[in-house]
Order: structure tokens, then sequence, then C-alpha cells
């Protein structure tokens, strides 16, 4: 019976090696041309002025750093077990600062690109003033950077490469940088990504019923302009359906995980049971870069005019 657990248990943790450099690799490579195509698309003539052309451009900016640093350094080393982050001080505190301080503001600048999106689409003009403000947008890129580095720059002093890995301090700031973690990292996302998105469509539909007037006998005005409402209406719904699936399926399994292996950090388990418990946790970290990789791609499927 331990020979049997002992051969499962080396399968699993071969497992997690292999997904790291096959999963872990095509999505270094998907996220890199996901993030030139963005920012060749929203740093076109027709696009660049537009402010949430500017958020989304920082954001692909953002995203680039977080696959080719943080995505790579696992890729090598928990796939290839390149020792990197275990062996230089520096790479460790850079790798866990960038970790959570590249995903908050890649995502800041979406969740700011959404509400730019939803005040356009208000009926007060009180509001639609604040849409499409690219001084402001440029700003507000520059007050999130800031922001996010004062809530996640204690990891550039307080995280070490000791005893072969990279630690927090332990004691209280190992427990308070964890739950932080699990709060700013794998719960605000799909919760706000979900309320902005139903915000925005209920928006939407509604400038398309303000728009489309009934004429006396109950018919629509304007056909064409209905048809174009309600293509614009579909295409944002569909979008944004995407990107809130995306979070689903990728945020909650990770913020299951984290409080998980937070709250049973200290229960006994087998060599089979963390075993398995290592496989799902390497499946949901990478999963986690799943929302960054997809989001041109999302794009592209769902805007025609981005073809």
């Amino acid at each position: 019976m331990n020979d049997t657990a002992s051969s499962y248990s080396s399968i699993l943790i071969a497992v997690s090696y292999q997904l790291n450099i096959y999963f872990g690799s095509f999505l270094l490579v998907a996220g890199n041309i996901g993030c030139m195509g963005n920012i060749i698309l929203f740093r076109s003539p027709t696009l660049r002025a537009r402010a949430y052309s500017i958020y989304l451009f920082w954001e692909a900016v953002s995203d680039f750093l977080y696959f080719n640093f943080v995505l790579m350094t696992r890729v090598l080393q928990r796939g290839f077990r390149i020792p990197i982050l275990t062996r230089y001080d520096v790479l460790c505190k850079l790798r866990v600062f960038l970790t959570d301080w590249s995903n908050q503001v890649s995502f800041s600048f979406f969740a700011f690109a959404t509400i730019d999106r939803l005040l356009s689409t208000q009926r007060s003009n009180k509001y639609r003033q604040w849409s499409n403000r690219a001084d402001l947008a440029l700003k507000i890129c520059l007050i999130c950077a800031f922001v996010w580095l004062l809530v996640f720059g204690h990891r550039l002093i307080l995280y070490s490469a000791t005893k072969g890995a990279c630690i927090p301090l332990p004691g209280f700031y190992a427990y308070f940088d964890a739950y932080n973690e699990i709060f700013f990292k794998a719960i605000c996302p799909p919760t706000v990504m979900i309320i902005l998105a139903y915000l925005l469509i209920q928006n939407v539909r509604g400038v398309s019923q303000r728009q489309i007037a009934p004429t006396s006998n109950g018919t629509p005005a304007n056909l064409t302009q209905r048809s174009a409402l309600q293509l614009m209406d579909s295409r944002l719904t569909l979008m944004l359906m995407l990107q809130s699936f995306v979070v689903l399926i990728t945020y909650i399994p990770f913020a299951t995980q984290l409080m998980y292996s937070n709250i049973t950090q200290y229960c006994p388990k087998s060599t089979l049971r963390n075993a398995q418990e290592s496989v799902f946790a390497e499946l949901t970290h990478l999963l986690s870069y799943t929302f960054f990789a997809s989001s041109f791609y999302v794009s592209i499927i769902t805007n025609v005019g981005f073809r």
C-alpha cells in the first residue's frame, strides 16, 4: 500500500513539473502574442487618443512584464527546476513583488477601461462628461501604479531567499501577507469584474432603448439604427460575458486554493495528499494567468472591427 502511494506521489510530482513546462510555456507564448497585439491595436492612430485605449495599452505593457518575469521565472523554477528564485535574493524579492503588483496594476487598468465605457453610456451628461478623458486616464494610470507600489512594496523588504525557499518574514507578517494576497489577488478581481460587466451591459441596453423610440403604430422609427445598436449591444454583452467567464473559471479555483492552503498549512498530511495538493496548486496558479493572456483574443473574436 505504501509503495503504491509512493508511486502515485512520484507521478503527481512529475505532473506538477510538466504542467509548468507545457501549460506555462503555452501561456507565456500566447500571452506575449496577445500583449504585442494589444500594444499595436491600442496605439493605432484611430484609437490612441481614446481614454479606454490608454488604459488597455498600459495594461498590455504591464501584462508583458507580468508574463516575461513572473510567469517565465515560474516556468524556470517550477518546471525546469532551475533554482533562480531560491538562490538569488534580489530575484526572489522582485518576483514576489511583481507577482502581485503587475497583477493588480493590469487588472486595475482593465477595470478603469470598463468604468470609462460605463460612464460613456450613462444617461446623465454629468457622468458622461467624465468619460473619454485621455489626460485623466494617464493620471489614473500613474496613480494606480503608485498606490499598488505602496500596497505591495513591503514584499521588496520582507521576503528573502532562505533555506532553499523564497519566503516571507515568519510570524505575523507571513499571515498578513498571505491573507492580503487572497483578498486583493483572488477575491477582488472576479467580484469587481462581475459587477462592472453587469452595470455596463445594463447601461448599453438602456442606451438602445432610449435611441430606438417606437412610432405611433408601435414599430421602431429606424430599423437600420436599431440593428446597429443591437449589434453593439450583443457584441459588448458577449465580450463581457466571455471575460466574466474567464475570470470565474480562473480566479475562483485560485482563491479556493489559496484559502485552503492557508487554512490547512499546519494540518498533518500524507505524502500522497501533499502531491495531490501540489498538482491542484500548480494548475490553479497557472490558470490565474489566463485572464491576462486571453484579453486580446476575446477582443478579436467578439469585435469584427479589430480584425
